[in-house]
């Protein structure tokens, strides 16, 4: 009977087991146990319990096999189709930043030198710079204002004296050399009072140019007299530099000039940066020596320093026909330059090539690459080639 029950308990479990199982495996697995207990009839409780965890641990729904995972993402690039376009030969030209207006400011008068402005200053036309001890000039001033008032008074009283000698003369009451004197000292007095007011007016420039004025607007970037010292007329003081003005000079061939002309835009080179400047002016006269000639670009407010290099691209033959890619395609590796091309099915091609000359972001390539090819700008550094990519829209 105890082994009837235990029979019966351990077949119920085996059904529970059999409902749990998740995969066919596992319930063929549970029926064998079942004949296999049925026909030896095993008696011990506890070699059946432990027969019941074995065949639990059979029914135990096998692990779901690791999903799979998902197909690796393509790798994303953006193209651009490669152009059929106009480019010019060009070749570098070494040039300089300057200012359009950068003086030395000499002192007009004579001095002591009483104040300087401080080197970095930024000052507008007009703004005084340099500042001369004004003592000297002021007295002079006085005693030429002086001057001018006592020989005022002398002409009034001699134009006066003239006056009475000309009545006494017409009344026969003195001689001719009498009113004669009279009248030539009324008309010395007149050339004294002039030199007077001449030296004066001297004297009152002076007194004013005791302060050196900017003539425009710039930095003062250079002391050249420090105060305390003796400025002479026509000494430098100061150098004066508009910031706001800035010029390129360079020298071009004169072979090369004619393809250069006023008011173009060129591509200049500025501590390895690209910027955009304007022909301003071709200096029509060439060096016998370098035979070149001088060619000013204007460049905007802030974009160099005065005294930068610079290296100004400018064509030196006529454009021509090239197939060009821009430059971010470019893959430069030791042995070359490549770059990635896609065909119809969105497969990479690795392709190598040679440059030549550039035009703003284009390049231009010679090897195996067609007009409206698309090129891979973005992406393509970890490209390999014959690898499927996706192509994001722009």
């Amino acid at each position: 009977m105890i082994w009837q029950r235990v029979q019966d308990e351990f077949e119920r479990q085996v059904v529970a087991l059999k409902g749990a199982a998740s995969n066919e495996d596992g319930q063929t697995r549970i029926a064998g146990a079942v004949r296999w207990l049925r026909g030896r009839k095993l008696v011990a409780l506890g070699s059946l319990l432990a027969v019941i965890a074995v065949i639990g641990l059979m029914a135990r729904p096998a692990p779901a096999e690791q999903t799979a995972a998902p197909p690796p993402a393509l790798p994303l690039v953006v193209v651009e189709t490669a152009k059929l376009t106009r480019i010019a030969p060009q070749i570098a030209l070494a040039g300089t930043v300057l200012s359009h207006f950068d003086a030395q400011l000499a002192s007009e008068v004579s001095g002591r030198v009483a104040w300087v402005a401080d080197v970095g200053t930024e000052v507008k036309a007009g703004d005084v710079v340099v500042r001369l001890d004004p003592s000297v000039a002021a007295m002079q001033l006085a005693s030429d204002k002086a001057n001018v008032v006592r020989l005022q008074a002398q002409l009034t009283y001699d134009r006066s004296q003239a006056e009475r000698m000309q009545r006494l003369f017409d009344q026969n009451a003195i001689a001719k050399a009498t009113r004669d004197q009279a009248i030539s000292a009324r008309d010395v007095d007149v050339g004294a009072l002039a030199v007077a007011a001449a030296a004066r007016q001297t004297s009152q420039y002076n007194f004013d140019h005791e302060q050196i004025r900017a003539p425009f607007d710039g930095r003062v970037v250079q002391w050249l007299i420090n105060p305390g010292e003796y400025a002479t007329a026509g000494k430098p003081t100061v150098r004066l530099v508009d910031t706001g003005t800035l010029e390129i000079s360079a020298q071009a061939p004169i072979d090369a000039a004619q393809f250069v002309h006023e008011g173009m835009s060129v591509t200049a080179m500025i501590d390895d940066k690209p910027v955009i400047a304007k022909v301003h002016t071709i200096v029509p006269v060439g060096d016998q020596l370098s035979r070149t000639v001088e060619i000013r670009l204007t460049l905007s407010p802030g974009a160099a320093l005065v005294g930068d290099s610079a290296k100004v691209m400018i064509a030196s033959a006529a454009p021509r026909q090239t197939i060009a890619v821009p430059r971010d395609a470019l893959l430069l590796r030791e042995e070359g330059t490549y770059l990635f091309k896609l065909d119809r099915t969105n497969t990479a091609i690795r392709v190598a090539v040679e440059t030549g000359t550039e035009a703003g972001d284009l390049i231009e390539v010679t090897g195996p690459v067609s007009k409206g090819d698309r090129i891979v700008i973005r992406g393509a550094e970890h490209l390999e080639a014959g690898q499927k990519v996706r192509v994001k829209a722009i």
